[in-house]
């Protein structure tokens, strides 16, 4: 069986096939070094599982799971990258994301934007963005029999 987050993080991926450029997307194998970026892989983007806080509501839970979405972004085949370029692949993604915000599964309710951060200058050339956002949902908790 499947689990529910499983489920959420790959329709999130699915979403994210219909921004124009992205080259990886992935949550199974989060790299945690620039390095480990390949120039064939970029723009890429990974989900980051930060945490769950749960409310139990007799046989099911409702859940709200932070999730890191890691935006990273090189230069361009004539050098080029600008503050701009990564804005609009982050607005992209994000109306990507918030087109079906119950991603389109039972049990989601929303997803919620949290907040966003750049870093330009951190591992030059390469451009980052993090898009922190909560995923709230329910999730039985026994087996309806």
């Amino acid at each position: 069986m499947t689990s529910l987050k499983t489920q959420i993080a790959e329709a999130i991926l699915l979403r994210l096939q219909a921004v124009s450029g992205l080259k990886t997307t992935s949550f199974d194998a989060v790299k945690l070094l620039a390095s480990d970026f390949q120039d064939h892989e970029l723009p890429a983007v990974q989900l980051i599982d930060l945490s769950e806080t749960v409310e139990h509501e007799q046989r099911r839970a409702k859940k709200y799971w932070q999730i890191a979405l890691e935006v990273v972004l090189k230069p361009n085949e004539f050098g080029t990258k600008s503050q701009r370029d990564l804005w609009d692949l982050c607005y992209e993604i994000e109306r990507a994301l918030w087109e079906r915000p119950n991603l389109m599964i039972p049990g989601i309710i929303h997803l919620r934007h949290l907040g966003s951060q750049t870093d330009l200058h951190l591992l030059d050339p390469l451009y980052f963005a993090r898009l922190d956002f909560e995923v709230i949902y329910y999730q039985p908790l026994v087996d309806e029999a």
